[in-house]
């Protein structure tokens, strides 16, 4: 692709990396994929661009002797793989010169409108299931058996009905009140179910809640020299699982009051 020297293409540019990055961020890619996507998109422009990427914003410059800066704040973070998938695949097509600057930046603007994995009604439907399966089979895997089966599920069921009702809350916070309507709930199972083991249900209902992206996502920062980011993400996870935890040990604190 030629060179885009005047101003108002160099803003184009900025523009959709710009986009690139938000939509990357926001659905839970690394820094490291950030910064490269933004680098790819610039290199098939033609343009030297420039980028700086935490987990909360980007910065990309764009041009050389006056180049035209941009940056923007990312407040709402969430896990979107498939958004992730599709920056990829707009960056390559992009550099490949299958597809237009225009077309890839129409296309970044329908993804950063496009409701998140949670919001959708059949995504929320998925979401339900996924999270119910995924307690009772974590269930089964620490020990459990046919009596932990059901209140697992339902466990599960229950849990995303309250990440979706705390949503709008600090992230801790968030973290905290689940963990702890999670071991009360278990703990309120084993009136119903005499026979059922409560540490199972509250250890097979937090594991869905442990930051374990995070993590990846910051040891894979820090192996890419990407200090401020490896070092706030593993921040991150580190206060989220202080937040889980303390959740779960007020929980079996009042049930222990209460037996």
């Amino acid at each position: 692709m030629d060179t885009l020297p005047d101003r108002a293409s160099l803003r184009d540019v900025a523009r959709v990396c710009l986009d690139a990055a938000k939509v990357l961020i926001a659905s839970g890619a690394e820094t490291a994929r950030v910064e490269e996507t933004v680098t790819r998109i610039g290199a098939a422009c033609g343009v030297e661009v420039e980028s700086i990427a935490t987990p909360t914003g980007i910065t990309v410059s764009v041009g050389g002797n006056r180049p035209v800066t941009r940056l923007a704040r990312v407040r709402v973070r969430t896990i979107d793989m498939s958004k992730v998938a599709a920056v990829n695949g707009l960056s390559r097509s992009l550099e490949a010169g299958e597809i237009s600057l225009r077309t890839a930046g129409n296309e970044l603007c329908r993804l950063l409108q496009s409701p998140g994995p949670n919001l959708g009604t059949r995504s929320r439907r998925r979401m339900f299931l996924a999270q119910s399966l995924a307690t009772s089979g974590f269930a089964l895997l620490v020990g459990g058996g046919p009596r932990e089966l059901v209140p697992a599920l339902l466990l599960g069921l229950l849990a995303r009905l309250i990440d979706e009702r705390v949503a709008s809350l600090p992230p801790f916070l968030a973290v905290f009140l689940n963990a702890l309507a999670v071991s009360l709930c278990a703990g309120l199972s084993r009136h119903v179910l005499p026979e059922v083991n409560v540490d199972i249900l509250i250890v097979a209902g937090v594991i869905p809640l442990l930051p374990g992206l995070a993590l990846t996502n910051a040891a894979r920062d820090l192996m890419a020299g990407e200090l401020i980011a490896g070092v706030a993400r593993g921040a991150d996870s580190i206060l989220t699982a202080a937040a889980l935890a303390g959740g779960v040990c007020l929980g079996v604190s009042l049930m222990a009051l209460h037996p």
